[in-house]
């Protein structure tokens, strides 16, 4: 993925816990073209859940957004109703639903 477009390394931002253990992780996707930043991926080990350390680290992510000159963050999770974390996550950082993929399968 590094050598993928657009990667950059200050965008890849982790929480690392007093014994020195990543715990919670964001990469941020930056195109400088439309000013716009994506998250993907978002995580954090189980043991460290709900203490808001992926929003802490996404929030720093969306803060390097801007500093490159960002004014929009876009998120492609899932969200349903089989994935509720993600959409909580999101909607407690103001995200709001912008639309929803669908898949077809056909017969």
């Amino acid at each position: 993925m590094r050598d993928t477009w657009p990667y950059r390394p200050e965008l890849d931002l982790v929480v690392v816990s007093p014994a020195g253990d990543v715990v919670a992780y964001c990469q941020g996707w930056y195109d400088e073209t439309n000013g716009i930043g994506e998250f993907e991926p978002v995580g954090t080990h189980p043991d460290h859940r709900r203490l808001g350390l992926a929003r802490a680290v996404c929030t720093a992510v969306l803060h390097a957004f801007a500093r490159a000159g960002g004014h929009r963050a876009v998120v492609y999770s899932r969200g349903d109703a089989a994935h509720p974390v993600p959409k909580r996550l999101y909607e407690s950082m103001d995200f709001s639903v912008y639309s929803r993929t669908y898949t077809y399968v056909g017969p």
